[in-house]
């Protein structure tokens, strides 16, 4: 393979520490394997974000690499173990039944307290892991005591998850997880290297897995395409023990072409990038709107709740429908089950679960609401938006296909788009927040540019964009020439 003047140097390094800057549609996959190939005598571990990562990965690299997740890693030492009481996460009425109360405060803040404790790097659970009042100089004696209290509760619920005895309060992947990581495991005896993916988007805890080993180790990813930060994700690229690492960037795309470069450059500009991603691949068109006629047209979401709403105004068109992550992954049928709840047709409703948890829907109403939890909310919105409900969820259903070449329509949202790349994309209008205004906070602004640096940069022939990127266009236009006539963004 012929490589660019970008990759080379990274393929042939044999730095004990590497870090590589990857924009997005650059070929960091690519450049990965080559350096695995080049360097085919060292035994090296890709740690790969999630499951379907790992799966792809497998059948790109070379013998040479074990291609695992950080989980898949925990569960042959522990996970295996806790196989009987795992469950894929907790519940507030789980925390509610363990230590019997109804104070959904209290419960909500003892979750958030167990699973920051769970993605951080610490060893103890603490004050740092608790999600309030972490701003205030000083506490009353009042707010010192719920502290204490939901503190103490949290501890008491974790020790029950790690209790393999207790089979009354599950563990959820993330615990093992953090197990393993407490556990300081040592992964020279099976490793030689360690290549870190998606470097820019790592939990704490997996973060301290590779900051412990004493092996060669490559941190890939895009500071700029971090989107987890509020599920705790740390740039494992900006962290102090790879601040000695020697450094690269991949700024040259071959997915689009200079149009969309530029539309991602503009969103960059606000972060203060000053490196620009170049636009090397096919002459992409930015538009307005797709043209009617494509064979398949993929719609960018901010939110579920955008999918299930665009989804059920496209259904009417009779489309072949493909779901990025599987229609289950939406919560259809969680949403169609409440629906039914909420009509006291408790018989119809398939996760008894529900029924054990809620006395009735204003119950689950007045809890959402107490807790401001935030999937309960939007459950409840569609709900009221759609009495016809389950008659919409199975027109979706007969509409939806699971090989996407079969597809007229592909649903995502942006956070699932991450790392996929469409002929024909158009963005949705419910990113909402605009991330140029004066009353946001700079980490939600880096949050949203970052996600519409992902969204925009999934095209390859034609890209829609909606009126959130064309005011910030906008903005930059008027921002570069304050004295003279502007000429409108028209698509």
């Amino acid at each position: 393979m012929q490589w660019t003047h970008e990759q080379q140097p990274i393929i042939e390094s044999t730095a004990g520490k590497l870090l590589v800057q990857a924009f997005a549609g650059t070929g960091k996959t690519t450049t990965l394997v080559g350096y695995a190939k080049h360097h085919a005598s060292v035994r090296m571990l890709y740690l790969c974000y999630n499951k379907s990562v790992e799966l792809a990965a497998k059948g790109k690299f070379p013998r040479n690499v074990v291609c695992k997740t950080a989980h898949g890693l925990a569960y042959a030492v522990y996970g295996s173990q806790y196989a009987a009481k795992q469950t894929n996460n907790l519940r507030l009425t789980d925390i509610a039944r363990a230590i019997n109360t109804q104070d959904w405060e209290l419960v909500r803040d003892v979750l958030s307290t167990l699973n920051n404790f769970m993605a951080s790097a610490d060893l103890e659970l603490g004050r740092p892991h608790f999600p309030r009042l972490q701003d205030k100089q000083m506490l009353t004696s009042a707010q010192e005591r719920f502290l204490n209290n939901a503190l103490s509760v949290a501890r008491s619920i974790w020790n029950r998850m790690i209790d393999l005895q207790d089979t009354g309060m599950p563990i959820t992947h993330d615990g093992y997880l953090k197990l393993y990581q407490m556990s300081k495991p040592d992964l020279s005896q099976r490793f030689e290297g360690i290549l870190l993916d998606e470097g820019q988007d790592v939990n704490p805890v997996i973060a301290d897995l590779v900051k412990i080993q004493r092996i060669r180790r490559v941190a890939v990813g895009d500071p700029h395409q971090q989107i987890y930060r509020f599920r705790g994700a740390e740039d494992a690229l900006d962290s102090d023990w790879m601040a000695d690492a020697e450094r690269h960037y991949l700024t040259q795309s071959f997915r689009f072409g200079p149009a969309v470069a530029h539309v991602a450059n503009i969103i960059l500009f606000y972060k203060r990038e000053t490196r620009k991603l170049q636009g090397l691949g096919p002459n992409t068109q930015v538009k307005r709107a797709l043209p009617e006629n494509l064979p398949h047209r993929t719609f960018i979401h901010r939110t579920v709740t955008g999918v299930i709403e665009n989804a059920l105004r496209l259904v009417t068109s009779e489309p072949k429908i493909f779901w990025v992550g599987g229609i289950d992954s939406y919560s259809l049928r969680d949403l169609e089950d409440l629906y039914l709840f909420s009509r006291g047709r408790n018989q119809e409703v398939q996760n008894k679960k529900l029924l054990r948890d809620y006395r009735d829907f204003n119950q689950y109403v007045e809890i959402a609401e107490v807790s401001q939890d935030s999937e309960m909310l939007r459950s409840i919105k569609i709900i009221a938006a759609y009495p016809d409900l389950p008659q919409r969820i199975l027109s979706l259903r007969s509409r939806t296909v699971d090989n996407e070449l079969d597809a007229t329509i592909t649903l995502t949202t942006g956070h699932k788009a991450k790392g996929l790349e469409w002929d024909f994309v158009s963005l949705y209008d419910d990113f909402t927040a605009d991330p140029l205004s004066p009353d946001i906070d700079q980490g939600r602004k880096n949050d949203e540019l970052n996600l519409l640096y992902v969204a925009v940069t999934r095209g390859m022939k034609i890209l829609a964009l909606n009126s959130m990127v064309l005011s910030i266009m906008q903005a930059y236009v008027d921002a570069r020439t304050p004295q003279v006539s502007k000429q409108k963004y028209r698509g």
